[in-house]
């Protein structure tokens, strides 16, 4: 479901992946992704059917083995933590979906305050994730969570605008995701996730205009609310890779 394409190809981009505006090949290139000139988002190729096939490949213990770093499990964790209680605290009652739910431990975090949550990701062993796009997925959801999800997905702004669909009346909308300048993080690195992991970084201000052109609230549009006042939470939002937080709300 993230990442994910029949066609997949390592040629040249030909279109920006969030407002479809041509990319040429003049276009400025840093770390495998292009620049769109018109909304400043930076688009990558999928990753190739072989990518593909080694990381779904992976078992349980190959991904466990990757994780050789305890500091960037335990800031993983607490950053999940932190983004659950605080859905939990906004978001009215009600279900909610986390899209791209990888190791499912933003759901385990969600389950933990006492929401009911599901997700939807690549094919995995647990019942509460299905493997499916988002834009197949229907009901009414409280809050539906992005984190550094949205740029893996088919069509990102089409998936934005069917979450937008999904949400209940006050519902909220929660995105993580890297900046357009970020680079890789290192916790992706010690995780062994296959490059690109973000197809996309959208840039957070095309981002907040698409929220309000769909008719939501934006609450909350700033880096990342851990390194709020503080050095050390600054680095540790940079050194997880979702570096800039968005919320909206219905």
């Amino acid at each position: 479901m993230i990442a994910d394409s029949p066609d997949a190809t390592q040629l040249p981009v030909p279109a920006c992946a969030w407002c479809d505006a041509p990319l040429g090949l003049s276009a400025e290139v840093v770390g495998g992704l292009r620049r769109c000139a018109s909304c400043g988002s930076r688009t990558g190729s999928w990753p190739t059917d072989e990518e593909l096939a080694a990381l779904l490949a992976r078992t349980p213990q190959e991904i466990a083995a990757a994780r050789r770093c305890a500091l960037a499990e335990a800031l993983r964790g607490r950053a999940r933590r932190r983004t659950a209680a605080r859905v939990a605290r906004m978001a009215p009652p009600g279900p909610v979906l986390e899209v791209g739910s990888g190791d499912g431990m933003l759901l385990d975090a969600l389950r933990a305050t006492g929401r009911v949550a599901t997700g939807i990701g690549r094919p995995s062993t647990r019942a509460d994730v299905r493997d499916v796009e988002i834009t197949e997925v229907g009901g009414r959801y409280a809050a539906i969570v992005f984190w550094q999800s949205l740029g893996r997905t088919r069509a990102p702004r089409t998936s934005l605008e069917h979450a937008a669909s999904l949400l209940k009346p006050d519902g909220l909308l929660t995105i993580a995701q890297p900046t357009t300048v970020a680079l890789p993080s290192m916790t992706e690195r010690w995780r062994g996730v296959a490059a690109p992991a973000q197809r996309i970084r959208i840039p957070q201000r095309a981002l907040v205009e698409r929220l309000r052109a769909l008719g939501l609230e934006v609450v909350h549009a700033d880096r990342m609310r851990a390194g709020a006042g503080s050095r050390f939470g600054a680095w540790s939002a940079t050194f997880l890779g979702g570096v800039v937080s968005v919320e909206a709300r219905r």
